[in-house]
Protein backbone atom coordinates (compact mmCIF):
# COMPACT_ATOMS: atom_id res chain seq x y z
CA UNK A 1 0.00 0.00 0.00
CA UNK A 2 1.05 3.68 -0.40
CA UNK A 3 0.45 6.65 2.20
CA UNK A 4 1.56 9.50 -0.34
CA UNK A 5 4.66 9.41 -1.11
CA UNK A 6 5.70 6.27 1.73
CA UNK A 7 5.22 2.61 0.23
CA UNK A 8 4.68 0.18 2.68
CA UNK A 9 4.79 -3.69 2.96
CA UNK A 10 4.01 -5.97 5.69
CA UNK A 11 6.84 -9.06 5.37
CA UNK A 12 7.06 -12.42 7.05
CA UNK A 13 9.45 -13.93 9.61
CA UNK A 14 7.18 -17.22 10.16
CA UNK A 15 4.66 -18.29 12.59
CA UNK A 16 5.41 -18.86 16.41
CA UNK A 17 3.23 -21.29 18.24
CA UNK A 18 3.56 -21.44 22.30
CA UNK A 19 1.43 -22.01 24.80
CA UNK A 20 -1.22 -19.53 25.27
CA UNK A 21 -0.36 -19.63 29.55
CA UNK A 22 3.30 -17.63 28.32
CA UNK A 23 0.87 -14.45 27.13
CA UNK A 24 -2.24 -14.12 29.11
CA UNK A 25 -1.49 -16.09 32.22
CA UNK A 26 -1.53 -19.00 34.13
CA UNK A 27 -5.40 -19.26 33.05
CA UNK A 28 -4.89 -20.22 30.50
CA UNK A 29 -1.51 -22.59 30.22
CA UNK A 30 -3.41 -25.57 28.43
CA UNK A 31 -4.60 -23.56 25.18
CA UNK A 32 -2.23 -23.16 22.76
CA UNK A 33 -1.91 -19.99 20.79
CA UNK A 34 -0.20 -19.17 17.19
CA UNK A 35 0.99 -15.30 16.39
CA UNK A 36 2.67 -14.05 12.74
CA UNK A 37 5.50 -11.91 13.03
CA UNK A 38 4.95 -8.94 10.11
CA UNK A 39 7.79 -6.39 10.69
CA UNK A 40 6.84 -3.78 7.97
CA UNK A 41 9.06 -1.84 5.58
CA UNK A 42 8.69 1.76 4.92
CA UNK A 43 10.06 3.08 1.60
CA UNK A 44 10.37 6.70 1.58
CA UNK A 45 12.37 8.52 -1.53
CA UNK A 46 15.64 8.20 0.25
CA UNK A 47 15.49 5.93 2.94
CA UNK A 48 14.61 2.60 3.53
CA UNK A 49 13.03 2.04 6.96
CA UNK A 50 12.59 -1.58 8.80
CA UNK A 51 9.72 -1.74 11.38
CA UNK A 52 10.46 -4.32 14.17
CA UNK A 53 12.79 -7.71 12.95
CA UNK A 54 11.24 -10.62 13.80
CA UNK A 55 13.09 -13.27 16.07
CA UNK A 56 16.43 -13.49 14.21
CA UNK A 57 17.77 -16.61 12.16
CA UNK A 58 16.41 -18.93 15.04
CA UNK A 59 14.49 -18.47 18.43
CA UNK A 60 17.04 -17.71 21.40
CA UNK A 61 18.19 -21.07 23.63
CA UNK A 62 16.36 -19.97 26.50
CA UNK A 63 12.63 -19.78 24.44
CA UNK A 64 13.19 -23.04 22.40
CA UNK A 65 11.17 -25.12 24.92
CA UNK A 66 8.20 -22.65 24.96
CA UNK A 67 7.56 -21.96 21.52
CA UNK A 68 7.97 -23.08 17.78
CA UNK A 69 8.99 -21.85 15.06
CA UNK A 70 7.60 -22.72 11.24
CA UNK A 71 9.02 -20.30 8.43
CA UNK A 72 8.11 -20.83 4.36
CA UNK A 73 10.34 -17.43 4.49
CA UNK A 74 12.91 -15.69 6.96
CA UNK A 75 12.87 -11.86 7.09
CA UNK A 76 15.76 -11.35 4.69
CA UNK A 77 14.15 -13.91 2.02
CA UNK A 78 10.73 -11.67 2.40
CA UNK A 79 12.89 -8.70 1.92
CA UNK A 80 15.01 -9.59 -1.20
CA UNK A 81 11.29 -11.03 -2.24
CA UNK A 82 10.18 -7.41 -2.22
CA UNK A 83 12.87 -6.38 -4.56
CA UNK A 84 15.57 -4.87 -1.73
CA UNK A 85 18.70 -6.84 -0.04
CA UNK A 86 19.46 -6.03 3.44
CA UNK A 87 22.17 -3.85 2.84
CA UNK A 88 19.69 -1.32 1.34
CA UNK A 89 17.56 -0.66 4.83
CA UNK A 90 18.35 2.40 6.19
CA UNK A 91 16.77 2.86 9.52
CA UNK A 92 15.31 0.15 11.75
CA UNK A 93 12.54 1.03 14.57
CA UNK A 94 12.14 -1.22 16.94
CA UNK A 95 8.87 -1.21 19.19
CA UNK A 96 10.74 -2.65 22.33
CA UNK A 97 13.41 -5.48 23.32
CA UNK A 98 11.37 -8.38 23.29
CA UNK A 99 12.88 -11.15 21.30
CA UNK A 100 10.46 -11.75 18.26
CA UNK A 101 11.17 -7.99 17.23
CA UNK A 102 14.54 -7.35 17.89
CA UNK A 103 15.99 -10.77 16.80
CA UNK A 104 17.55 -9.73 13.25
CA UNK A 105 18.55 -6.17 14.21
CA UNK A 106 20.54 -6.92 17.27
CA UNK A 107 21.69 -11.14 17.41
CA UNK A 108 24.20 -9.71 14.43
CA UNK A 109 24.41 -7.17 12.69
CA UNK A 110 22.57 -8.25 9.31
CA UNK A 111 21.33 -5.01 7.87
CA UNK A 112 25.21 -3.84 7.99
CA UNK A 113 24.09 0.12 6.73
CA UNK A 114 21.18 0.19 9.15
CA UNK A 115 21.01 2.30 12.09
CA UNK A 116 18.49 1.02 14.81
CA UNK A 117 16.52 3.09 17.02
CA UNK A 118 14.86 2.37 20.05
CA UNK A 119 13.99 4.42 23.65
CA UNK A 120 16.71 4.68 26.25
CA UNK A 121 13.98 3.32 28.65
CA UNK A 122 12.69 0.13 26.75
CA UNK A 123 16.58 -0.03 27.01
CA UNK A 124 16.69 0.74 30.98
CA UNK A 125 14.07 -1.54 32.04
CA UNK A 126 14.92 -4.42 30.09
CA UNK A 127 18.16 -4.60 30.93
CA UNK A 128 16.97 -4.48 34.93
CA UNK A 129 14.70 -7.79 34.22
CA UNK A 130 15.60 -10.68 36.12
CA UNK A 131 18.64 -12.91 35.04
CA UNK A 132 17.14 -14.80 32.33
CA UNK A 133 14.39 -13.00 31.35
CA UNK A 134 14.36 -12.88 27.45
CA UNK A 135 13.81 -9.02 27.36
CA UNK A 136 17.61 -8.95 29.58
CA UNK A 137 19.57 -10.48 26.39
CA UNK A 138 18.39 -8.55 23.88
CA UNK A 139 19.56 -5.32 26.13
CA UNK A 140 22.73 -6.75 26.23
CA UNK A 141 23.12 -6.77 22.46
CA UNK A 142 21.37 -3.27 22.07
CA UNK A 143 23.63 -1.81 24.36
CA UNK A 144 26.38 -3.20 22.63
CA UNK A 145 24.98 -1.85 19.56
CA UNK A 146 25.00 1.64 21.29
CA UNK A 147 27.90 1.45 22.25
CA UNK A 148 29.05 0.74 18.70
CA UNK A 149 27.30 3.48 17.32
CA UNK A 150 24.74 1.71 15.05
CA UNK A 151 22.03 2.05 17.80
CA UNK A 152 20.68 5.07 18.63
CA UNK A 153 18.66 5.85 22.37
CA UNK A 154 16.27 7.81 21.91
CA UNK A 155 14.20 9.96 24.43
CA UNK A 156 10.57 10.38 23.51
CA UNK A 157 8.56 10.91 20.21
CA UNK A 158 10.80 11.77 17.41
CA UNK A 159 10.71 11.87 13.87
CA UNK A 160 13.43 8.91 12.55
CA UNK A 161 12.86 10.38 8.97
CA UNK A 162 10.60 12.42 6.75
CA UNK A 163 7.13 10.11 7.17
CA UNK A 164 7.81 8.19 9.95
CA UNK A 165 7.44 9.20 13.16
CA UNK A 166 7.43 7.67 16.85
CA UNK A 167 5.39 7.62 19.80
CA UNK A 168 6.47 6.48 22.72
CA UNK A 169 3.00 4.45 24.24
CA UNK A 170 4.23 2.98 27.48
CA UNK A 171 2.49 -0.50 28.51
CA UNK A 172 3.49 -3.26 27.33
CA UNK A 173 7.08 -1.88 28.13
CA UNK A 174 8.30 0.91 29.36
CA UNK A 175 9.34 2.91 26.61
CA UNK A 176 7.12 1.25 23.77
CA UNK A 177 6.75 2.86 21.09
CA UNK A 178 4.52 3.15 18.18
CA UNK A 179 5.35 4.29 14.68
CA UNK A 180 3.18 6.66 12.85
CA UNK A 181 3.53 6.98 8.81
CA UNK A 182 2.25 10.06 7.70
CA UNK A 183 2.72 11.70 3.96
CA UNK A 184 0.69 13.39 1.65
CA UNK A 185 -2.04 14.06 4.14
CA UNK A 186 -2.77 10.68 4.77
CA UNK A 187 -1.55 8.15 7.95
CA UNK A 188 -0.93 4.55 8.81
CA UNK A 189 0.01 3.09 12.35
CA UNK A 190 2.10 0.61 13.34
CA UNK A 191 1.45 -0.76 17.01
CA UNK A 192 4.20 -2.83 18.10
CA UNK A 193 2.91 -5.33 21.04
CA UNK A 194 0.64 -2.43 22.11
CA UNK A 195 -2.47 -3.90 20.23
CA UNK A 196 -0.58 -6.79 18.09
CA UNK A 197 -3.28 -9.15 16.96
CA UNK A 198 -7.40 -9.23 16.86
CA UNK A 199 -6.86 -10.53 20.56
CA UNK A 200 -5.55 -7.36 22.18
CA UNK A 201 -7.89 -5.00 20.09
CA UNK A 202 -9.87 -5.67 23.51
CA UNK A 203 -8.27 -2.74 25.61
CA UNK A 204 -9.01 -5.15 28.67
CA UNK A 205 -7.51 -7.54 27.60
CA UNK A 206 -4.03 -7.54 29.67
CA UNK A 207 -0.72 -9.90 28.27
CA UNK A 208 1.40 -10.99 31.09
CA UNK A 209 3.78 -9.93 29.38
CA UNK A 210 2.83 -6.12 30.28
CA UNK A 211 4.75 -4.51 32.83
CA UNK A 212 2.41 -1.38 33.37
CA UNK A 213 -1.38 -2.72 32.54
CA UNK A 214 -2.65 0.05 33.38
CA UNK A 215 -0.67 2.13 31.11
CA UNK A 216 -1.05 -0.55 28.54
CA UNK A 217 -4.96 -0.33 28.91
CA UNK A 218 -4.84 2.89 28.59
CA UNK A 219 -2.87 3.73 25.31
CA UNK A 220 -3.93 0.70 23.69
CA UNK A 221 -7.74 2.60 24.06
CA UNK A 222 -6.19 5.53 23.17
CA UNK A 223 -4.66 4.68 19.76
CA UNK A 224 -7.53 2.25 18.63
CA UNK A 225 -10.09 5.16 19.00
CA UNK A 226 -7.82 7.37 16.90
CA UNK A 227 -7.40 4.81 14.58
CA UNK A 228 -10.88 3.70 14.09
CA UNK A 229 -12.16 7.74 14.07
CA UNK A 230 -9.50 8.32 11.35
CA UNK A 231 -10.25 4.60 9.67
CA UNK A 232 -6.39 4.39 9.21
CA UNK A 233 -4.77 1.11 8.38
CA UNK A 234 -3.16 -0.58 11.30
CA UNK A 235 -0.66 -2.96 10.88
CA UNK A 236 -0.75 -6.14 13.35
CA UNK A 237 2.15 -7.55 14.07
CA UNK A 238 1.12 -11.02 15.12
CA UNK A 239 -2.26 -10.76 14.06
CA UNK A 240 -1.86 -14.63 11.47
CA UNK A 241 -4.78 -14.07 9.72
CA UNK A 242 -4.94 -10.08 9.05
CA UNK A 243 -1.76 -7.73 8.28
CA UNK A 244 -3.09 -4.83 7.75
CA UNK A 245 -6.77 -4.12 9.62
CA UNK A 246 -9.47 -1.35 9.48
CA UNK A 247 -10.11 -0.79 13.53
CA UNK A 248 -14.45 -0.78 13.76
CA UNK A 249 -15.95 0.03 17.54
CA UNK A 250 -18.25 -3.60 18.98
CA UNK A 251 -21.60 -3.50 20.45
CA UNK A 252 -19.47 -3.85 23.56
CA UNK A 253 -17.52 -1.09 23.22
CA UNK A 254 -14.38 -2.65 22.52
CA UNK A 255 -12.17 -2.52 19.26
CA UNK A 256 -12.17 -5.44 15.89
CA UNK A 257 -9.98 -5.76 12.99
CA UNK A 258 -11.75 -5.64 9.56
CA UNK A 259 -9.81 -5.91 6.13
CA UNK A 260 -8.48 -2.78 5.26
CA UNK A 261 -10.07 -1.85 1.51
CA UNK A 262 -8.97 1.82 1.04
Amino acid sequence: MRIGEVELRALEDGIFTTAAGNLLGDDSLRARIRGALQPVLAVTAEHIVLLDAGFGPEIPPGLKESYTLRRERSLPQSLREAGYEPEDVTHIVLSHLDPDHAGWALQERHFPNATVYLQRAALEEAAGMPAGHPRREVAASARHAAEEDWAVLLEGDVQIVPGVRVEVRPGHAAGHQIVWIESGGEAALFTGDLAPSNIFLNPDLISSADTDPEAARRNRAEILSEAERRRLPVFLYHEPTLAVARILRTEKGGFKGVPFEG
